[in-house]
Formats: C-alpha cells, sequence, structure tokens
C-alpha cells in the first residue's frame, strides 16, 4: 500500500468527517483495542473493509504515544490466533504526517466459510457484521443462515401434515403433470397422478396416506396460507421516496394490497399491481405496438419469482412475507434468507456462475408450472437465469442493473427507475417520426440525448453487438438524425439539432468534420467506461471483456475518472474483488 493510496483514504474521512461502512479508525495509544476482533469478524462475514490504528477518530490525525511496531503484532495475534477461520491478509505500517500508522484490509470471506468469529466466544456469540452505528452481533438465525451455506435445506421438502390432497388445485396439478409428461414421457406419461405427484416433489406419504409437501401447497394449493398465514406478498405504492413519509394530499400508500394464493397467482397479481402503477409509453412494430413501462415486464417477474423461489423456508422464517415496494424513484424487492450457495453480491446476474438453489424441489417444480397469462411458458427454467435475464432485460432498455443488498438472513433488491429508454424518452423519439427503429437505434437516440454523443463502444457496453451498433448509428445518419464527429477509430456520434442548436464547448464547424484529436479520442474512452458502470460492468476484467479495451488502458480511464471525482472504488485499493460506482448514485 503506497503512502498515496493512505493519504486520498484519510482526505476522504476528513471531507466526510466520518467513518464510512468499509473503514474503521481506532487511535490504540494505549494498546490493542478489545473491541478488533468484532471489527475483524464483521468485515469478513460482510463485504470486506479496512482498519486503520494510530488515528484519532476526532479529526483523524496521528494519535500521540501510538506505538506502530507493538499494535502490528499484536493485532497479528489476534488474525491469526483468536479468530475463526484465522486472517492472513498482510499487515502494513504506513509513514504517515511524521507519524505511522497500521492498516489492514480485511476480505470478505468466502461464503461457504462463513461465518467469521471470535474463537473463544463461538459462533452463536462471537459473529458480528458492520452496521449503520457499528460492529452488531449476528441474530442465532442469522448465523443458523450462514451455516447452512454448508448443505442443502430440505425445508421445501417437509409434509404439511394437515394439509389434504384436496387442497391441490386440480387445475394447476393437471397443467403441471402434462407438462411433466412432455418434458420426460419415461418418468410421467401415462403415470398415475399420486405417482406422479411424489416424483414431482410435490406428495409424500405419511402413515401410509398422501400429504401435500410445503413445495407442492406453495406451486400447486388452492390456498396455502391456510396452513401459513405469513407466506404471501405484501405490494405498497408510495408517493414519496421514502417510506412512512406523507404525499401532497396526506395519503400514506397509493396502493396497498395482500396477494396471496399459491406462487403462479401471486406471480400474476403482483405484476398486474406494479403495471398499473406505472407510466408507459408504446413503441410502433410493423403494424402493432409493444408497450414499454417504468420496469421491463420480465424483470418484474425474475425478480418476485426469484425472491418467492429462494427465499427461506424454514420455519424460523415462516412468520415473514416476502415485500414489494415501489417508489417513484426505485423498485424494491426484499425477501428472507440472504444469499445461499457460495454465491456473492458481485456474482449475482452474471452468466457463468454455478447455478444453485436452496429450494431445490420448489425450484424444480416451478420448472413445471405454467405462468397463468402465458401456458406455453413455465415460471421458472431451473438454470440459475433467471436474474440473467433481469439484467439482459435492463440493460434492453437502457436501465442500470439490479443493486443487491445482502446480509444474513436477508436480501433486498433495488431496480432504480432512472433509464435511458424511460416513457418520456420513447415519447420524444416518437415524436422524430422515425420509421422502423431498431432497439439498437433507440438506445442510440436515448444515449445522444442524455450524454451528447454516442459512440459504438457505449452501445457495446449495453449489451449491442458491434455489428447492430455501427448499422444502427449509420442508419440514423443516413436518414439525417445524427453526424459523425472523429476519426475512424474514436468515431462519436451527435444529434444534429443539438449540434446545429448548441455548440459543444472547443468543437466548431472544423472539428466536427476533422478526425478526433488524441484528447477527443481518450474522452470518448471515458464515455464508453462511464456507460458500461452504469450498465453493470462494474470490474475491470468486466469491461475488458465487455468493451473489447486492453486491461491497461481499462485502468488507466478508470485512474482518471476517479481523479476527476466521476467513478470512485467500492473497495479497499488491493481487494481482489474491486468494483466501482458513479459517485453520487
Amino acid at each position: 500500500m503506497s503512502e498515496s493510496s493512505l493519504d486520498a483514504m484519510i482526505d476522504r474521512l476528513r471531507r466526510l468527517g466520518l467513518e464510512p461502512t468499509e473503514i474503521e479508525v481506532k487511535a490504540a495509544a494505549g494498546g490493542l483495542p478489545k473491541t478488533v476482533g468484532e471489527t475483524l469478524s464483521a468485515f469478513s462475514n460482510g463485504d470486506g473493509g479496512t482498519l486503520l490504528l494510530g488515528l484519532d477518530e476526532d479529526g483523524f490525525r496521528p494519535a500521540n504515544g501510538f506505538d506502530a511496531a507493538k499494535i502490528r503484532d499484536a493485532l497479528a495475534t489476534v488474525c491469526h490466533q483468536k479468530m475463526s477461520p484465522p486472517i492472513r491478509t498482510a499487515i502494513e505500517i504506513i509513514d504517515f504526517e511524521d507519524a505511522q500508522v497500521v492498516r489492514l484490509d480485511v476480505e470478505e470471506l468466502d461464503p461457504v466459510d462463513k461465518p467469521s468469529f471470535i474463537a473463544e466466544r463461538g459462533e452463536y456469540n462471537g459473529s458480528f457484521i458492520r452496521g449503520g452505528d457499528g460492529d452488531r452481533r449476528l441474530s442465532r438465525y442469522e448465523v443458523t443462515q450462514l451455516l447452512s451455506n454448508r448443505d442443502q435445506p430440505t425445508h421445501d421438502q417437509e409434509i404439511v401434515d394437515e394439509a389434504a390432497i384436496d387442497d391441490l388445485d386440480p387445475r394447476l396439478v393437471e397443467q403441471v403433470l402434462r407438462h411433466a409428461a412432455d418434458r420426460s414421457p419415461r418418468a410421467f406419461e401415462g403415470v398415475e397422478p399420486i405417482t406422479a405427484l411424489k416424483r414431482l416433489g410435490a406428495v409424500q406419504e405419511l402413515n401410509g396416506t398422501p400429504r401435500p409437501t410445503l413445495a407442492g401447497l406453495l406451486s400447486l394449493g388452492v390456498y396455502p396460507q391456510q396452513f401459513f398465514p405469513q407466506l404471501f406478498a405484501s405490494v405498497v405504492v408510495l408517493p414519496t421516496t421514502q417510506m412512512g413519509e406523507l404525499g401532497p394530499e396526506g395519503e400514506r400508500f397509493l396502493e396497498n394490497v395482500t396477494v396471496d394464493g399459491p406462487i403462479p397467482v401471486i406471480l400474476h397479481e403482483v405484476t398486474a399491481v406494479l403495471r398499473r402503477n406505472m407510466s408507459r409509453a408504446a413503441i410502433v412494430r410493423g403494424l402493432g405496438r409493444e408497450d414499454r413501462y417504468d420496469y421491463p415486464t420480465e424483470v418484474i417477474r425474475e425478480l418476485i419469482t426469484n425472491a418467492l423461489m429462494h427465499r427461506d423456508y424454514s420455519p424460523e422464517s415462516r412468520g415473514t412475507q416476502v415485500q414489494i415496494e415501489l417508489y417513484p424513484d426505485r423498485l424494491v424487492v426484499k425477501s428472507t434468507g440472504g444469499l445461499f450457495g457460495g454465491v456473492t453480491v458481485d456474482q449475482l446476474g452474471a452468466a457463468r456462475i454455478e447455478s444453485k438453489s436452496r429450494n431445490a424441489t420448489l425450484a424444480k417444480l416451478l420448472a413445471d408450472v405454467p405462468l397463468p397469462d402465458r401456458p406455453n411458458e413455465t415460471i421458472a427454467e431451473n438454470r440459475g437465469s433467471g436474474l440473467v435475464t433481469a439484467v439482459a432485460a435492463l440493460r434492453k432498455a437502457g436501465m442500470s442493473p439490479p443493486e443487491f443488498d445482502a446480509e444474513p438472513g436477508r436480501l433486498m433488491v433495488t431496480v432504480p427507475r432512472t433509464a435511458l429508454l424511460a416513457p418520456q424518452t420513447i415519447e420524444w423519439i416518437a415524436s422524430l417520426g422515425l420509421a422502423e427503429l431498431t432497439d439498437a437505434q433507440h438506445l442510440a437516440l436515448a444515449i445522444m440525448r442524455s450524454s451528447g454523443r454516442v459512440s459504438v463502444g457505449m452501445l457495446r457496453a449495453w449489451g449491442v453487438s458491434d455489428t447492430d451498433a455501427r448499422r444502427a448509428v449509420r442508419d440514423l445518419v443516413a436518414r439525417g438524425v445524427a453526424i459523425r464527429t472523429g476519426g475512424k477509430r474514436y468515431a462519436s456520434y451527435r444529434l444534429i439539432e443539438e449540434v446545429d442548436q448548441l455548440p459543444l464547448p472547443g468543437l466548431d464547424a472544423a472539428a466536427v468534420a476533422a478526425d478526433a484529436t488524441e484528447r477527443e479520442g481518450i474522452e470518448a474512452e471515458l464515455d464508453v467506461i462511464v456507460q458500461a458502470i452504469q450498465a453493470g460492468h462494474t470490474t475491470s476484467r468486466g469491461m475488458v471483456e465487455h468493451l473489447g479495451m486492453g486491461y491497461q488502458t481499462v485502468l488507466r480511464r478508470l485512474r482518471e475518472l476517479e481523479d476527476r471525482g466521476i467513478v470512485e472504488p467500492t473497495r479497499p485499493k488491493k481487494s481482489s474483488k474491486q468494483s466501482y460506482r458513479i459517485v453520487g448514485q
């Protein structure tokens, strides 16, 4: 760790006047604080963080009487001997303002190795997580959820002994058995319904009598809430951006709905509630039209399905429902259980992660349950592709991927409403009177309108292929809507009306026609990086993979954007899981 990196971190602390969640500062002038173990556990169980010793918390100045070598050795003893699993990260002594500071960057622990805990206190008393006001001890439920990552839960396979076969919806049962027989004739064609339901995990024998399982009731039940009153979904539509804040007419909610029934019914009705509370615009496609909402319908379906299918169904959490909140600026979905199966927040929505379900039987069963409004499609593919599909749909609409806030025992997914292709932007594009625009052209026009220009690289960041991107911008130029600036390598495209009416600083008519200067090329690459982060490619490796830019070029552009205060890293400088975000977002 260089002194300049430490200088930048402490400068940030002084500007903020407080410690952000990912940094813990201690003076440690009188010895190693007793709470250091709690902080190490909290960082390891969360997103990681940085411990700085030798600074006064008031003003973040070097602490008088601080013995860096002594504190480093004491900290090493705690890391190696008193934490389970031991923390092996190097501890550094760094010169700072004629004094010394001890720094330790703690990485997030692999999910299957959590929880990190103070050995002498044990897992249930010595495990911590970062909170808004410091380190908080994990509850017994939260620790149990972390430990469940090491095994396959079977709560969805439990027999509901109060329920009977008559508590399953005959219509849903018929549809599922038909789909299962088409999918796997050898196992299901011509088989007695009860036998088929057993093979699907929807039914098991109890003292010689077939009874529905929890998975069977949730997927195929007439009314599962008869047996589990809280296993429903709540939907609230808020008038302001803060829960509990009243609207202009004193209203607390614009809509407040409890949605129950089996999962296919919940999914259908939640989608309907959200759609009627969103604005929409139409895109003309030949002789037909396609409605576009604030949030793509497939995104809503995937997020709600994911919450219902992967939430925790252990007895301890059956008193908690899935919660959906629609604010003017965001959509939020909350569920119990947290992440499962060794998956981290950074991996959610990525195409190449191993699929593992907390509720394996339920996930398999939902792969045969049809959507109420699309009988030829099932609720889940059981391929781990749900969030991947949602992220792709968001990028297609020019929207940033979901933000995932995961803690032990809880997962919150937030989709910002801000979109390049918001309904008002779609209406503006329609006002241009351009026929038969492609999805890539809609996105290109939206980027030009919001950012001042678009390039093939910027479109690539949103998942558009090079071929489709080049075809899209060339056609817009041919139609007289856009004008090309820059040379072959750094070509950008701007709306003609903006070039004519709103001259860009330093860009005269001659510059528009001339080849781009080196600075213009750098600015174009910086624009591409910003678009990539907004599209969810937040790691340097991800940017290299999706943008076709060299690794060193990406790193240089990220450093320049950091220097300008446009982007900032989300983790310590040396973190192997480093990612970036737009400042203020």
